[in-house]
């Protein structure tokens, strides 16, 4: 299924959800996904039948708003299991998932090196230095992930 018919039959079954309850689940990436599964069908089976199933949940994605927990369970479950397919036989990766991975780990090991910095310095604006190391290695963090996600834009392994 491509990405503007997945994009088409998603917004005919959402028109009356709120958006706050279609971001938690997600489902901006779920055309991408579906794209990505039907581009590599056809050299792999695997995506190609993780691509029918995806392609059950697009038809029929009402249920995963009327509190069915079940629905739910089994449509995460092939998200995760379609996403890491993708990450580890073609080595594609969900966009803007990396630049958040690695903006996180800018801000944990820019807050700890602010955090030693002033630590063994006795210096004692320690709450104003460590936020200044939160967002430098926040900073650093996203800038590395942009230009991670854009070699592998341009080597179509981003989806």
């Amino acid at each position: 299924m491509k990405h503007q018919e997945a994009f088409d039959l998603l917004n005919e079954q959402l028109n009356d959800i709120p958006k706050a309850q279609i971001r938690s689940l997600s489902l901006a990436v779920l055309p991408r996904l579906m794209n990505a599964l039907d581009e590599n069908s056809e050299a792999c089976p695997d995506c190609k039948k993780l691509g029918n199933e995806g392609e059950h949940f697009v038809r029929n994605i009402r249920p995963l708003f009327q509190q069915d927990t079940n629905a739910t369970k089994q449509f995460e479950q092939w998200v995760e299991e379609a996403q890491k397919h993708l990450k580890i036989k073609h080595q594609q990766h969900v966009k803007g998932r990396l630049t958040s991975t690695y903006t996180t780990i800018g801000m944990a090991i820019g807050t700890l090196i602010a955090f030693g910095y002033i630590y063994l310095s006795n210096n004692e604006h320690m709450l104003g230095g460590i936020s200044i190391g939160w967002a430098i290695g926040m900073l650093a963090g996203y800038i590395f992930g942009k230009v991670q996600e854009r070699k592998l834009s341009q080597q179509n392994k981003l989806y």
